[in-house]
Parts: structure tokens; C-alpha cells; sequence
């Protein structure tokens, strides 16, 4: 009798000697890849060294507790309760392990071209809930049906369906805008959500903190529950092809400006800074935006703002 293996996104582990080098070995590097493009989704299991995902996590609970006590600007999504922030900001605490990681940026570098872009770099803090968020893509308009942007995420803490491990229709990168409500909209047709049920249901899948996600921006997902009481971060770094043009710049103190490019040479890839004074800068008080479009079609970003204005947003 053959047993039938339970779905899920295909986890490449690491050695620590391939963790602390930066170099995994070559059929890994093939499995990642090809299992992003069949799924969409792959985790890399010990990529991070977890005594560095803990320093990160205790501080960033602080920098939690100052934002829910009104010591900055959060954007709460309105599907959910999760608490989007600008994350750590201090050269000591961008730590090149999780910011410019060597084995997530030769991934994304073999699957969106060289050295690719940085221009989102947020938190994603999700609370004790029991609400859910309906399901979604992260990109709201007509938009190239290949890969050109890929959300690199890292979770803080051990995740899984107890405490909020996110919802994932793998295989749902390849759909297109018209699969969408509507027009500069992010949810999912209600039924073409019940369409891809019966193809290939959502998964919950278990991640090892230490581990990083790399997920193509138009995987449909879902934030999940989380009814119970320890907060659960996940960084959210997206990266997108440097032919994509998208022209989103991140709000940088001067000061870090040495910081920035030793990312930049560690991990081989570009992060789209904006250069502001240090007087007056709080990473706690970070804009948010979600403008994901290209500057060759400002047409796109033109359309939803038309849309926003419409229905009176």
C-alpha cells in the first residue's frame, strides 16, 4: 500500500559548514531553484546561525512593545492584525548574515539575473489573533508572468500552524491579475480560491528559525491565527530583477551609508537606498508602501490610483 507524502514546500537543509561559508554545495543550488519555479516557495533550513536570529528577536520584541505603546508608526494590515515595521535600523543590528544572506542572494541571482535589487526592507509582527487574512498576492496589478521579484523572509522564532505559520497555494505563482477580485486589488477571486482547492490545497508548513523562505511575490498566501501569546516576527526583504526598473528607494541615515555598501559587496546585490540626515531619522517611524510597479509602466501605478480614487480611499 503506498502511502501518500503530505504537500509541502521543499526544504533544502544546510550543513554548518555550508552555513558559515556561504556555499552550498551544487545540487543543492539546483534543487532550490527548481523547486522555486515548480512551487513558487523554497526554504533553506539552517542558513542563519540561530544565536544571531536570537540577538535580532530579543530586540525587535522591544522595538514591539515601543510601537504598540505609540513610540512610532505602525501600519496595520486591515486583513489581519499584523504590524508591519521598518525592523531594526542600527549598523550593529543589520547584521549581513540575515540582510545581504549569501545563500538566499545566489539563489535569487541565478533565478532573477545579477546583482539584483533591494527596494522593501520591513517586519512583519504577528500579534496574539484569531483572525485571518483573506488570500491574497502581493502584486495588485498586470505584471510580467515570470519571475521578477522574490519576498525573502526569515522567521525569528519556530513557526507552525499552532502559532500563525502562514498559509501557501503552491504553484499559484504562474496566475495572473485577472485571477484578482478586482483591478489593484491583492485578494483572490472567492472562486477561483475554491477552483485551486480542488488542484492543489493551501499548506502550513513547519519552519526552523534560522531558516529562510524565498517566495515569488505572486505566490497567493494568507496571514493565519496566532492564538497564542508569544509574537511571532518574520523579516520581509524583497528583492526584484535589476531590468524590472521598480523605483521604491529605503529611507537610510547618512551615517550608514559605510554599512550599506558592505552589504551591498557581501551579498552582491544592490539595496535602493534614499540617504537622509541622521538628525531627526527613527527607523521606528518608517513610511509604508507597497508600490511594487515598474517605472517603464507608470501606467500601472497611474490605474490604481484611479481605482483608490473611485472608491473614495
Amino acid at each position: 500500500m503506498t502511502v501518500a507524502t503530505p504537500d509541502g514546500p521543499k526544504v533544502i537543509p544546510l550543513t554548518d559548514e555550508e552555513r558559515e561559508s556561504g556555499e552550498m554545495s551544487e545540487k543543492k543550488l539546483y534543487d532550490a531553484i527548481e523547486a522555486f519555479f515548480t512551487d513558487g516557495l523554497v526554504v533553506v533550513e539552517n542558513a542563519i546561525d540561530i544565536s544571531i536570529i536570537d540577538k535580532l528577536n530579543a530586540r525587535m520584541l522591544q522595538d514591539t512593545e515601543k510601537l504598540l505603546n505609540g513610540d512610532g508608526q505602525v501600519h496595520f494590515n486591515h486583513l489581519n492584525v499584523n504590524a508591519e515595521t521598518k525592523g531594526a535600523a542600527a549598523g550593529e543590528w543589520l547584521f549581513p548574515e540575515v540582510y545581504a544572506n549569501k545563500h538566499g542572494a545566489r539563489i535569487i541571482s541565478n533565478i532573477l539575473g545579477p546583482r539584483p535589487e533591494i527596494h522593501f526592507i520591513r517586519t512583519n509582527t504577528l500579534l496574539a489573533t484569531d483572525e485571518r487574512q483573506m488570500v491574497h498576492s502581493d502584486i495588485r496589478f498586470e505584471h510580467p508572468e515570470h519571475p521578477f521579484a522574490i519576498a525573502f523572509n526569515t522567521c525569528l522564532i519556530d513557526v507552525g500552524p499552532e502559532n500563525g505559520s502562514t498559509e501557501l497555494w503552491l504553484g499559484t505563482q504562474n496566475t495572473n491579475i485577472n485571477d484578482h477580485g478586482q483591478f489593484g486589488e491583492p485578494m483572490i477571486a472567492k472562486e477561483k480560491v475554491e477552483e485551486r482547492r480542488t488542484v492543489r490545497p493551501p499548506v502550513y508548513p513547519r519552519l526552523k528559525k534560522g531558516s529562510i523562505v524565498l517566495r515569488d511575490l505572486r505566490l497567493w498566501h494568507a496571514g493565519m491565527p496566532n492564538p497564542t501569546q508569544e509574537t511571532r516576527i518574520m523579516l520581509a526583504i524583497v528583492y526584484w530583477a535589476a531590468w524590472y526598473k521598480n523605483g521604491a528607494t529605503i529611507a537610510v541615515p547618512r551615517s550608514l551609508r559605510p554599512t550599506i555598501e558592505g552589504l551591498e559587496e557581501y551579498g552582491q546585490h544592490k539595496i535602493s537606498v534614499e540617504y537622509v540626515p541622521d538628525e531627526g531619522y527613527s527607523y521606528l517611524n518608517a513610511k509604508f508602501s507597497n508600490n511594487f510597479s515598474s517605472t517603464l509602466t507608470p501606467w500601472v501605478w497611474e490605474r490604481i490610483q484611479n481605482v483608490k480614487t473611485v472608491k473614495g480611499y
